[in-house]
């Protein structure tokens, strides 16, 4: 780095270089993106209940990748990939993608995760695997330095053979479970609490739900203005699979199960 009584000079590290790769790849993809707003009021009181009784706090996050799971599980039209030119792959479970923030080091730093057949988990196993994984155990510090191996050994090769790597994977569904899951949730309402938005993520998924803020806000329900928590939530599917009537379906019953609070009910019985 250099720097001057203006500016700086910084170094655009390889690292970085690789993300924007693999972001400029997601153009391949033509997906439709819906934005909608969800009723989560009934999950919010149970969560704020069981807190107040028991000290613990349930993720939000981890309660939503249950019900998008069991949604994908329900319409599997959504987590289907094209392979060549007159086949498709079509998935039975739900293997989802996340971002898990941990502390390394005394710095917060976003690793990817993904949750394996998610669809056959509760939300408390969903949960305390995610917990699990934000802890910088000895076993995630070998996985870490695996990926990080085979990151090295990527940043050394050129450009154009890493741009070949890219599309072998996004052409083939099964490279794609592996190394990036079937589905895609990514959480940025944590880092903006409060604050009325929407994300649009880049995604080689068919189907990915990128989840804004909770927030306040007024709703009628017959005939009279009452507080409700609204989720933000954007919905991305690839047209060339997911035509307009199943994505509707998908966030209608998306919403059905948030709004049911589903998945909750041992805590809602406490």
């Amino acid at each position: 780095m250099t720097e001057t009584e203006n500016y700086r000079v910084l170094k655009f590290t390889k690292e970085r270089e690789i993300i924007a790769e693999a972001v400029n790849l997601s153009r391949y993809y033509n997906h439709n993106i819906g934005i909608v707003e969800m009723d989560v009021t009934k999950a919010m009181a149970i969560m704020k209940k069981h807190e107040e009784k028991t000290g613990e706090k349930l993720s939000i996050t981890s309660w939503i990748m249950k019900c998008v799971a069991q949604v994908v599980e329900e319409n599997p039209i959504v987590q289907t990939f094209r392979k060549g030119r007159r086949k498709m792959i079509q998935f039975k479970d739900v293997d989802i993608k996340c971002l898990v923030e941990k502390e390394v080091r005394g710095q917060k730093v976003p690793i990817a995760y993904i949750i394996r057949q998610a669809n056959k988990k509760s939300f408390q196993e969903i949960q305390n695997e995610i917990r699990m994984a934000q802890k910088h155990s000895k076993d995630q510090r070998e996985k870490e330095a695996k990926q990080k191996k085979r990151q090295k050994l990527l940043m050394k090769l050129p450009k154009i053979i890493r741009a070949l790597l890219w599309r072998s994977i996004i052409k083939d569904p099964f490279k794609i479970r592996k190394n990036l899951g079937t589905v895609g949730v990514t959480a940025m309402g944590m880092f903006g609490k409060g604050i009325v938005g929407y994300a649009i993520p880049k995604t080689f998924h068919a189907t990915t739900c990128a989840l804004g803020a909770i927030v306040k806000k007024p709703v009628y329900i017959n005939n009279e203005l009452v507080p409700r928590d609204i989720l933000h939530i954007v919905v991305e599917f690839d047209h060339d699979i997911v035509d307009g009537a199943p994505a509707v379906r998908f966030v209608s019953r998306l919403h059905q199960l948030l709004g049911e609070a589903f998945g909750l009910e041992a805590y809602a019985n406490e």
